[in-house]
């Protein structure tokens, strides 16, 4: 049985592989797409994963949560 602290544990670094992942996606389809409206969307998109990534890492520290 997993304690309150190792569930937490587990479902941030699932969000923050989820966020890294999706950054990632977007960044290489961003990199495929020819239009620039599209390409821009993109961008915007992998930029906000990166932020979600990074909040995720601050909330993550303050929780001890390596």
């Amino acid at each position: 049985m997993l304690t309150e602290q190792e569930i937490m544990n587990n479902a941030f670094k699932e969000m923050q592989f989820h966020e890294d992942s999706m950054a990632k996606k977007y960044a290489c389809m961003s990199d495929e797409i020819n239009d620039p409206k599209i390409k821009q969307m993109l961008k915007g998109m992998e930029q906000g994963s990166r932020n979600n990534f990074k909040t995720l890492s601050e909330t993550m520290s303050k929780f001890s949560i390596v």
